[in-house]
């Protein structure tokens, strides 16, 4: 890897930033002071009171008559890990008592005002994929299809971290829009000054700064149209611990089964069982690992309105085809959409427990109502679980407006109908989580079109329809700040080396997903890159020791198993390209300007830095590390520290550019297993990079059932000294998962 001699610039003060990006005025001094006394000086604003203080970290408030709102954290996965939140420290509230306020307009709107100053930095907001920074700028958190950022997206969620150590979730289902900085209110006394647009030649030079289109605002402003809003916030010693908090708070981390984690291969939407078998028989013959097939519409009776009913005329005996894929370690996952054909066996019964309006012409189900949850988890244990489907892919819960149901909507619950638009995914990740998996005692891991606040419990990831490369890695890191899962899931290429680069970025992504509904296409589709490909998912399925354990971590402690890189401490949201905004009267009235931020980038498991070739950068880019020595992942070689360098393809043998923290324990398969059935009890080498001693948690349990909440695992603690000598300590009374570890491998050079 080649070394660009450059150490990163020390980044400039955000205010300073967006001077040029969004031409922000010479700072007034007293614009700098804290804002938290600025808020204070807010008289004609009620002051929100009586916090509650549930958890070390943790704060709630309401604003209104929350009695008939929907909040978000009633539909988690787990409720609230209050015990293990009280291991963490007890930080202070980040703000003065008085310092967040309200107001309840004549309209019914209400609005909440958060103190923020011009050098905050704000992440967050669900899954943006556009930017990973979203300090100044509008949102508007609706719920919609194949949003790009902006706020409306698969998962607009409505929390946000802050770089001073804090985040706040506005834990109400309503559509919220957001004002990040860029509001002024006329009885603050710290505004920035006021600046002559057009003054005359010789009073340029006295202006207090340049004229800006959008002066910086002290306070992020959200409101909704409702009853009532409540807050939370959340604070830690780093932005990663503020994600933990949440995490935990809405009951921990999702714990997919091992073979959730192992390849998956969604076949085209009218295939039929012979089909399939045959497309399986081929992974065997190619010796490309394979762990789950899923299945698209083809597999009901009838789709978009769907009947949740096997089409026999293409799977004559859905229950030996499924069985008859378990018996080869291969899992089966359905696609479904929510919408309820007249066609239906559920449909009289579920008729009067749905909405006034249809999508597709069929009823929407309030599954906020438990009769309504009752019918669809029977008929799906009954049709699908009983014969050995392992899990399902949601689709359609999010929606454009001209598809979905009007805001205006009624349902038989007296939900409005925008709470149910930004719930929706979730009550259906709450239906088949809760009534049919868990209380069967077994694990999925599933997808889902869309989710919301305080969903990080459930085992589904979120996909899309976008198919923009850079995007689908932007979306790995923002899904990271909220709780979400997410996979940048392969459909086709234009070539093969885009097939490649693809599909290297899915295999570190939380579910490796190939999506061919509509393609047709499979892994050795490209010749000319086949043993690339190949590599990739045997060297993810290497992985699975380590990647498994962080999803423990995430479980057990809330933190994130692919995650951005901004939750690594001093690491800054991008190697920032400013392109500064000249007035021009016609061509740029507004002196816009742009921020380019660095987000392609990100952590798989504890240890691990990805950065993936994509795009533009095809076969040459740069990568950034953060402070700290950083190993090649595949030779050892030292790459840097605090730097930029330079990679290339060729150099990396067309592997994924991957990075490894000094003392980083990697426990991985000596060799790649073809699904997750044959990893059980296989034997495992250890990784030790660098030349200080490390340790690392091996976490084991049986890989498909909730026995782990009762007590059934185990946990390996494998440390390295400096000298490469391996100790191993035990922990829990659970079965072994894996196998014993055969060497240690000294990866410094």
């Amino acid at each position: 890897m080649s070394q660009t001699h450059c150490p990163l610039k020390s980044t400039a003060s955000f205010a300073a930033l967006l001077s040029i990006a969004l031409t922000l005025h010479a700072q007034d001094a007293d614009f700098m002071h804290s804002t938290v006394k600025q808020a204070t000086t807010l008289d004609t604003l009620p002051v929100i009171q009586d916090w509650q203080h549930p958890a070390n970290g943790v704060w709630s408030a309401s604003i209104g008559d929350m009695a008939n709102e929907l909040r978000y954290t009633d539909l988690a996965a787990e409720p609230p890990r209050i015990d293990r939140l009280n291991t963490l420290g007890d930080p202070d509230f980040p703000f003065e008592a008085d310092s967040i306020r309200y107001s309840i307009n004549p309209d019914g709107r209400v609005m909440v005002r958060i103190p923020c100053g011009p050098d905050e930095k704000l992440y967050g907001y669900g899954l943006q994929l556009d930017k990973v920074n979203q300090t100044s700028r509008v949102l508007e958190l609706n719920m919609d299809h194949w949003g790009q950022g902006g706020g409306r997206t698969h998962a607009p969620v409505p929390f946000y971290v802050s770089s001073k150590g804090y985040g706040v979730f506005f834990n109400t289902a309503r559509f919220l829009k957001v004002y990040n900085q860029i509001s002024n209110r006329k009885d603050a006394t710290q505004r920035p000054h006021e600046v002559d647009r057009n003054p005359p030649e010789d009073e340029v030079a006295s202006q207090p700064g340049p004229w800006q289109a959008n002066p910086m605002g002290d306070s992020v402003e959200a409101a909704i149209s409702g009853n009532g809003l409540e807050l939370m916030v959340f604070a830690g010693d780093s932005m990663l611990e503020v994600v933990q908090r949440y995490n935990l708070y809405s009951g921990g981390g999702a714990l997919p089964p091992l073979w959730g984690l192992g390849f998956w291969h969604r076949v085209h939407a009218h295939h039929n069982a012979q089909q399939v078998e045959t497309e399986v028989a081929e992974y065997t013959e190619h010796q490309f690992p394979l762990d789950v097939i899923g299945l698209e519409p083809g597999w009901m009776t009838k789709s978009y309105p769907c009947t949740f009913e096997w089409q026999t005329k293409r799977f004559p005996d859905p229950q030996a085809f499924t069985q008859g894929l378990l018996k080869q370690g291969i899992r089966l996952n359905l696609w479904e959409n929510p919408y309820l054909s007249q066609h239906a066996k559920l449909y009289a019964d579920m008729y009067p427990l749905s909405g006034s309006h249809t999508v597709w012409l069929g009823i929407v189900p309030d599954y906020t109502l438990p009769a309504a949850r009752h019918l669809l988890a029977a008929q799906h244990k009954a049709d699908h679980f009983d014969i050995g489907i392992s899990g399902y892919k949601m689709d359609e819960v999010d929606g454009y407006d001209r598809w979905l149901w009007p805001d205006h909507a009624t349902f038989p619950s007296g939900n409005s109908a925008e709470a149910l638009r930004q719930t929706y995914g979730m009550l259906l990740q709450k239906l088949l989580y809760q009534d049919l998996f868990k209380a069967n005692n077994q694990r999925t891991y599933s997808l889902v079109r869309a989710s919301n606040g305080a969903a990080s419990g459930y085992p589904f990831v979120i996909y899309s329809d976008s198919y923009d490369h850079a995007q689908y890695i932007t979306g790995l890191s923002t899904a990271s700040l909220c709780g979400i899962l997410w996979t940048p899931e392969i459909r086709s290429a234009g070539s093969a080396r885009e097939w490649l680069n693809r599909m290297q970025t899915v295999c570190f992504s939380p579910m490796a997903n190939l999506n061919a509904w509509a393609s047709g296409v499979k892994p050795w589709d490209f010749p000319e890159v086949t043993d690339a490909v190949r590599d990739v998912i045997e060297l993810r399925m290497r992985l699975l020791p380590y990647f498994y354990s962080a999803f423990a971590a995430y479980n057990r402690d809330g933190i994130p198993p692919v995650r951005a890189m901004i939750l690594e401490g001093d690491f800054e949201a991008g190697d920032q390209t400013i392109i500064a905004g000249e007035l021009d009267s016609e061509t740029n009235p507004y002196a816009t300007g742009e921020i380019i931020e660095k987000n392609d980038q990100f952590m798989f498991g504890p240890s691990i830095m990805v950065a993936p070739f994509y795009q533009e950068h095809a076969t040459e880019r740069s990568v950034q590390l953060p402070a700290g020595n950083w190993y090649n992942f595949y030779t050892g070689v030292l790459a840097g520290n605090n730097c930029m360098i330079t990679v290339t393809a060729a150099e990396l043998q067309d592997r994924t550019p991957l990075f490894v923290k000094q003392g980083a324990i990697i426990p991985m398969f000596a060799q790649a297993p073809l699904n997750s059935t044959a990893a059980k009890g296989q034997d495992m080498i250890v990784r030790h990079y660098g030349n200080t001693a490390g340790s690392c948690e091996l976490y084991e349990d049986d890989a498909s059932t909730f026995d782990y909440q009762g007590g059934s695992y185990r946990i390996r603690t494998l440390s390295v000294d400096a000298d490469g000598a391996l100790d191993v300590k035990i922990e829990g009374n659970g079965p072994a998962l894996f196998g014993e570890i055969l060497n240690v491998e000294q990866m410094t050079k």
